[in-house]
């Protein structure tokens, strides 16, 4: 999420002097970039934009209240994220407990989760006595002689 401090380039911490700084280097940058042309609306929603972040964050007690209504918002997402992970904890911990309630109702399942988790090296190795099937076309040369 972009805060009003991204859309001027500078940081939480930032003097007013660097949100001064900041909010006339995206206006120039925005204006001079345009070489007199008139601005497009995207444009136009840019630089309000911009204009509204530096009102809001030159102003002390507006500054104040952003930055705690910003650190809710934060909290609150941060929250979130917490919940979504003991979401999945528990979801984890649910489909561990299947899997071994069901690997002791049917034992034949156990077997062979564990057959084709074993390595290589513990699978029997193909016969090397194993004869190979003569092609048709060689059985076919070897009648007619």
């Amino acid at each position: 999420m972009k805060t009003l401090y991204d859309l001027l380039g500078v940081s939480r911490q930032a003097k007013l002097i660097d949100i001064e700084h900041g909010y006339r280097r995206h206006l120039n940058r925005h204006l001079l970039g345009n070489g007199g042309r008139p601005l497009r609306k995207r444009d136009q929603m840019r630089l309000q934009s911009m204009r509204n972040a530096y009102l809001v964050l030159s102003s002390p007690s507006r500054r104040q209240g952003y930055d705690r209504a910003l650190a809710a918002q934060e909290e609150k997402r941060n929250r979130m994220l917490d919940i979504g992970g003991a979401i999945l904890a528990v979801a984890s911990l649910v489909t561990g407990l299947i899997m071994i309630v069901v690997s002791s109702h049917f034992p034949a399942l156990e077997e062979l989760t564990a057959a084709s988790n074993a390595p290589a090296s513990s699978l029997p190795a193909p016969s090397q006595t194993a004869s190979t099937p003569a092609s048709p076309t060689t059985s076919l040369m070897t009648a007619s002689r």
